[in-house]
């Protein structure tokens, strides 16, 4: 079954800067792709998922729903003038 999780990440040491990344998993089971939207306006991939769940987790990662990370990026593509720009 393909699944997309996707996640914010913020900086406890840092809180005024509320999310720092926005990060998806993509896939299912032994197959999947981690990715992290950039400034670029598109995705790319990333260990970073797997690192946290190693212990590497300077940041810490909640789980939020597909609307609420689309409503985030619009908000941070506007922003940065990448409004037009594909982002899947």
């Amino acid at each position: 079954m393909n699944r997309t999780t996707y996640y914010f990440a913020t900086n406890p040491l840092l809180p005024e800067k509320g999310v720092i990344s926005v990060f998806r998993r993509r896939g299912g089971g032994v197959q999947t792709t981690d990715e992290v939207f950039s400034r670029d306006g598109r995705w790319h991939t990333t260990d970073y998922l797997h690192l946290y769940r190693l212990g590497h987790d300077d940041d810490d990662l909640v789980e939020v729903s597909e609307a609420e990370a689309d409503a985030l990026i619009d908000t941070w593509t506007r922003a940065w003038g990448l409004a037009d720009k594909e982002r899947k």
